[in-house]
């Protein structure tokens, strides 16, 4: 039994450190790692147990003179959406009766138990920060230290631990989680927990262990921080590779042009020609699909046609957004190419400082598609006036 406890006990302290290192992920999406002050909450509650031993089971006693009372401390937190581990505090009052239904002196506790939390709904449905109902079973080991009627040792000439009642237990329950808002819920807790036979001061060699059912109700409290998770925005990996493929078929073109003679006699002197209207700025922001978030590492093409506009103080830029024929409705498409339009033409003035007067914008769903590969249409484009 002391190994099965060990390895137990390993088992949990092992998944809690590893919970910490590793990426959290819940029905297939990945979610931000959050500060280690983040998720944290404080939980006080009361309620009732019954115990039962060789004895109880075979005693003819009304329920009502076997229930006890018991209150509980614990401090937890939430690793992920679907994992978290806590530590309880509890004690109380143990009822105990002989067969004949004649109460015994009655048995007072003390006790904690570490246990490994699991949220079923947010594991097999979906994460969702605004849910008020949340069913979350628990496995954990921990320890009950006896008392007697005073909250006294019940064998006074021994030293603290030695000779007295106390014992290692398993414990496991069933959460009804209630989120009343983001840093206040209650909760209805139904547990058991397992102990040796000889914790109640009696023992029986066919009877190993004794047991105790436990309810109680409470309320949580966030302890500050940040008490949900951030689902990670992933980039396209197709508008990447696109990405970089440009970028690699404008080296080879500079490395064409570098092999070229520094001068060209025969060659007439090209003039540069001048566009009054509709000049196209080589600056566009992609977006991921579905959205109309600008990402970080399309931000220098809104900082770029900003620069141009502060050193030509009587440019105008018109935006253009589209949204790409193959994803979503025409309907929704529409749509989304606005909110496209919209959130570039914010940062350019929110971020920028350029004055809404000097920008317009336009947008086309997929009514029209401006390049030939698909996932590029989910674009706006920098028109200069």
């Amino acid at each position: 039994m002391k190994k099965f406890s060990l390895l137990l006990f390993t088992a949990l302290v092992a998944f809690s450190i590893s919970a910490q290192e590793v990426q959290n992920v819940s029905h297939g999406t990945v979610y931000l790692k959050n500060k280690a002050s983040d998720n944290w909450y404080i939980g006080l509650g009361g309620g009732t147990n019954l115990f039962f031993n060789d004895t109880e089971n075979n005693a003819d006693a009304n329920i009502g003179d076997r229930l006890g009372w018991m209150g509980q401390l614990e401090i937890g937190r939430w690793n992920s959406p679907n994992w978290g581990g806590r530590l309880v505090i509890d004690g109380g009052h143990i009822k105990l009766v002989n067969p004949d239904a004649t109460r015994f002196p009655e048995l007072n506790w003390l006790g904690g138990h570490v246990d490994l939390m699991y949220n079923v709904i947010n594991a097999w449905g979906s994460y969702n920060p605004d849910r008020v109902y949340s069913l979350i079973p628990y496995l954990g080991i921990g320890y009950m230290y006896g008392l007697d009627a005073d909250w006294k040792k019940p064998n006074p000439d021994g030293d603290l631990f030695k000779h007295q009642n106390q014992s290692l237990t398993y414990n496991v329950g069933l959460i009804n989680n209630f989120q009343l808002s983001s840093n206040v819920a209650l909760f209805l807790e139904l547990g058991w927990r397992v102990m040796q036979g000889s914790f109640d001061g009696a023992s029986n060699p066919n009877y190993d262990y004794d047991s105790m059912f436990t309810g109680t109700a409470g309320v949580k409290f966030g302890l500050g921080g940040k008490q949900t998770f951030t689902p990670a925005e992933l980039m396209d990996y197709n508008l990447i590779n696109d990405l970089n493929s440009q970028i690699n078929r404008l080296r080879a073109e500079n490395e064409e042009l570098r092999l070229r003679p520094e001068s060209c006699p025969e060659c007439p002197e090209v003039q540069p020609t001048v566009v009054s209207e509709g000049v196209y700025v080589p600056n566009v922001v992609f977006f991921r699909i579905n959205s109309a978030k600008i990402d970080k590492g399309q931000q220098v093409s809104v900082y770029n046609t900003a620069e141009y506009l502060k050193a030509n103080g009587n440019a105008k830029v018109n935006i253009v957004a589209y949204a790409d024929k193959q994803t979503g409705t025409p309907e929704y498409n529409f749509a989304l190419s606005e909110k496209r339009a919209r959130a570039v033409a914010d940062a350019l003035t929110n971020e920028y400082g350029i004055s809404s007067d000097r920008i317009s914008i336009d947008w086309k769903g997929d009514t029209e598609q401006p390049y030939a590969e698909n996932d590029w249409n989910r674009v706006a484009i920098f028109f200069v006036e």
